[in-house]
């Protein structure tokens, strides 16, 4: 498990029950969106650049989502 997917879930582990429950929500549709999810081989390749570069930048759920489509047009 990566350092901050353990940070993140650490925090949520501190939230109160109800949100806790939201955010496991989120996280479950981000992975139930990742299956329907189809990108190109440029854009995989871009992806794993950032990875990489890793500037600590991050994007919500909503943002990657609206650019992914958009770039799909």
């Amino acid at each position: 498990m990566s350092k901050l997917l353990e940070q993140t879930i650490a925090r949520v582990r501190d939230l109160p029950q109800d949100e806790q429950n939201s955010a496991a929500g989120a996280l479950m549709e981000y992975l139930d969106g990742l299956r329907d999810l189809q990108i190109s081989d440029e854009q995989l390749a871009e992806v794993r650049r950032r990875r990489k570069a890793d500037d600590g930048k991050y994007l919500s759920i909503a943002e990657a989502r609206a650019r992914l489509l958009h770039r799909g047009q």
